[in-house]
């Protein structure tokens, strides 16, 4: 059965930060709420000042989860298409937006590059494998979980990619990869791909590569299938900031 989904408003949108030399984002999605139905991958930057505070808060917090959000409400296409926004990052321990603590704010971001930019359909079926977005820029890449429908989970992971056929270039305009040989439960209890893990994967072109994942910067599946908006969680990070 198809559900229904009410009209896209403006909101509040949070976007999982990859990388300290290039910054990507992953938008973190909703399947039940209009607003928040696409998977983005984009790129980002900040001023010199920001990225350090960013690129230290890391490197001191390597468990935690970064996002930088809107701080106010826009149509996520609206953000795409402009490029520009006014945002703030957030500190997120243990995969919990509740504990969301703002150490930047009200600070100028853009977009540089859309690697990927889908609208969720419920009529759309799994891959029949395991299916990652990856993409890399020099000597760090990353890896997005290729959701489709509820049920589905959200999975961001730091790579290291070796024995790849992969060119420079496909690697930084992003490719989609199936991994070989790993099952898939769509809504399992821990992550499918933990630290540690060796992947080898495929890209459509039949080219190989293989991929250790260093850490896993989101794991979700509560919001993603969940009725509650995130973005109020995100809300009230901001209404907290001091910064």
């Amino acid at each position: 059965m198809t559900m229904s989904h009410d009209e896209e408003t403006p909101d509040i949108h949070g976007f999982v930060l990859m990388g300290d030399q290039l910054v990507y984002g992953g938008h973190l999605a909703m399947f039940t709420m209009a607003a928040h139905r696409y998977q983005v991958i984009a790129t980002f930057e900040f001023s010199a000042a920001v990225k350090k505070t960013y690129v230290d808060a890391r490197r001191a917090a390597p468990t935690a989860t970064f996002i930088v959000v809107n701080d106010e409400k826009l149509l996520l296409q609206e953000m795409v298409t402009n490029r520009r926004f006014t945002g703030s990052i957030l500190k997120v321990i243990g995969n919990d937006l509740h504990d969301a603590q703002p150490i930047v704010s009200g600070v100028p971001a853009e977009i540089t590059l859309v690697l990927h930019n889908r609208q969720f359909h419920d009529a759309d079926d799994y891959p029949p494998k395991p299916s990652y977005l990856l993409f890399a820029q020099g000597s760090e890449a990353h890896v997005a979980h290729y959701m489709t429908k509820k049920p589905d989970y959200q999975l961001l992971a730091d790579v290291t990619v070796t024995d790849s056929e992969l060119t420079a270039a496909e690697l930084a305009a992003g490719v989609r990869v199936d991994l070989q040989g790993v099952e898939e439960n769509h809504t399992p209890p821990t992550t499918p791909i933990p630290p540690g893990t060796t992947l080898h994967a495929l890209s459509p072109q039949g080219k190989k590569v293989t991929l250790k994942v260093t850490s896993t910067q989101w794991f979700d599946t509560k919001e993603l299938n969940g009725q509650t908006n995130y973005s109020a969680r995100l809300l009230e990070a901001l209404a907290t900031a001091t910064v």
